[in-house]
């Protein structure tokens, strides 16, 4: 049984938020990931602050801002608006509640399958078959309603469409002239960042021109954070895709004993931001690197 939260499909063996109809993957680090399973297994009841905190991190050590933090990070990660508070709603002195609208639970798709029948046994007419002994046991099912194997049907390829785009976004990208519209994932150079391994993701030639404004836009960010990684022994693999309206970024933090987190953020007419780009990034760096458990 898999969760699917606004369309998108909860994986846990990959800790990540997989598109149902594109098949775009959003890793999510270890807690966020917890805390959205939590609010979504807990649909339409108000969670305290401290229940949440108790649950998510245990027994760990955090700072006060982490479950703030990461309520910010799940909605950006399920396309929530953090003004209108569409899924996860804040209730104010009481804690964080999950809409249940935007909840649906799929079966996974081998459950559906039906079971392969075995073939009938050829019996000549000229001559009488021989008799079959009886089976010690045999349980004939009955049939499911046709309702139900309508249902099934559905949830079913609903599945495997999940699966089927988390296949195709996981293969390797080639550029070709043929396929403009097939997504591109470069890497690139960051002068003088040697912790971070900055990467274009694009659809279009027009998108892929992108990659010089954007470093000049995020350079001085990108260098504060390479001094900051390199005090707690971190590296950072950030991810982004550029348009002249929105720039969208993942950021993936790694300790050096493989623990990791993630966060994503979304900006509108960024390239009339910089400042505030450049603040905003360095500061929820930094509070994810604070908030990561030592090793």
């Amino acid at each position: 049984m898999s969760i699917v939260v606004n369309n998108w499909r909860m994986d846990s063996s990959l800790n990540a938020l997989i598109h149902c109809e594109t098949g775009e993957t959003r890793r999510l680090g270890e807690y966020h990931f917890i805390l959205l399973e939590i609010l979504a297994k807990n649909a339409d009841t108000v969670m305290s602050r401290a229940f949440l905190m108790s649950e998510v991190w245990k027994n760990r050590v955090v700072g006060g801002n982490s479950l703030p933090t990461a309520i910010h990070a799940l909605r950006v990660a399920i396309d929530d608006d953090g003004k209108q508070q569409e899924i996860i709603k804040t209730v104010p002195k009481k804690g964080y509640l999950f809409n249940k609208s935007y909840l649906t639970f799929v079966e996974d798709a081998v459950e559906n399958a039906p079971p392969e029948e075995a073939p009938l046994p050829v019996v000549e007419t000229s001559a009488p078959a021989p008799a079959l002994p009886e089976p010690e046991s045999v349980i004939t099912p009955s049939a499911p309603p046709a309702s139900h194997r309508r249902r099934n049907a559905l949830l079913a390829l609903c599945a495997l469409a999940c699966v089927a785009g988390s296949v195709f976004f996981a293969l390797p990208r080639f550029t070709s002239q043929a396929a403009v519209d097939v997504p591109q994932l470069v890497k690139e150079n960051v002068k003088d960042a040697s912790r971070i391994a900055l990467f274009h993701f694009y659809h279009s030639p027009a998108e892929q021109a992108q990659p010089s404004t954007f470093s000049r836009h995020i350079s001085p960010a990108l260098h504060q954070v390479n001094a900051l990684l390199a005090t707690h022994n971190a590296t950072m693999d950030l991810y982004y895709k550029a348009s002249l309206q929105k720039l969208s970024l993942d950021i993936l933090l790694n300790s050096s004993c493989d623990k990791s987190t993630q966060l994503a953020l979304n900006f509108s007419n960024w390239q009339n931001k910089d400042k505030e780009l450049n603040a905003i990034m360095f500061q929820e760096v930094e509070k994810m690197l604070n908030e990561m458990p030592s090793c």
